[in-house]
């Protein structure tokens, strides 16, 4: 599997999917065979999102 991103569609900037330089400050959860890297959105989209 290797890294995986997820990133918002549509959002207020570009996300880095390159290194740890992504303004978002995205978080990675460990799960078997790889990354998953989760990007935040910059428009706030998440407050507003049910799980």
């Amino acid at each position: 599997m290797g890294v995986v991103h997820v990133i918002p569609v549509d959002d207020l900037i570009e996300h880095e999917e390159a290194g740890d330089g992504c303004p978002c400050g995205p978080h990675v959860e460990f799960v078997s065979g790889g990354q998953v890297v989760v990007h935040h959105s910059l428009d706030g989209r998440e407050r507003t999102e049910s799980t």
